[in-house]
């Protein structure tokens, strides 16, 4: 019994991320959004790694065949150079960063939703792209107007003080 007990103690800490430094875990949940930034930007330069490291032999697969429309290194370049951009922008505590932030996590959901678009056009099969990245595509959307609409109050309740 001890043992099931440690074990749920175990994955309670790691689920509940108590393992990471406390400064750590205030930056990366600060808002809730940041923590949507950061894993978007992480996604965006795994995607970015299977188009640049892959080759032409992941465009030789079906599913994948759609993204030649949209010229593969450029999409890769595109998405490394607006994943470090998010990643860059989040150290920063500003309302201006913030905003930033904000408008990236929307530029982000457009591309996510661009990709969405590709794994759809790929149909059949039914594949998981098309079901995670319309997800992502909403979460990165709501996030980035969120965190816009919330800096902005901040922006306004600072100024009305004065």
């Amino acid at each position: 019994m001890k043992n099931v007990e440690l074990v749920l103690k175990l994955l309670h800490s790691l689920l509940d991320l108590r393992f990471l430094p406390d400064k750590l875990q205030k930056w990366l949940f600060y808002t809730g959004t940041r923590v949507i930034t950061v894993t978007s930007a992480l996604i965006m330069i795994g995607f970015a790694g299977v188009f640049l490291l892959g080759g032409s032999e992941v465009f030789n697969l079906k599913l994948y065949k759609g993204f030649l429309l949209l010229h593969p290194y450029t999409l890769a370049v595109l998405l490394i150079g607006v994943a470090l951009l998010q990643l860059i922008i989040a150290i920063f505590k500003s309302n201006r960063c913030s905003v930033l932030s904000g408008y990236l996590l929307i530029l982000s959901a457009l591309i996510w939703a661009v990709i969405s678009a590709t794994f759809w056009a790929s149909y059949p099969p039914l594949t998981t792209g098309m079901t995670t990245y319309p997800v992502l595509t909403v979460v990165c959307a709501l996030a980035g107007r969120n965190l816009i609409n919330y800096t902005k109050r901040v922006e306004d309740l600072k100024h009305k003080g004065r």
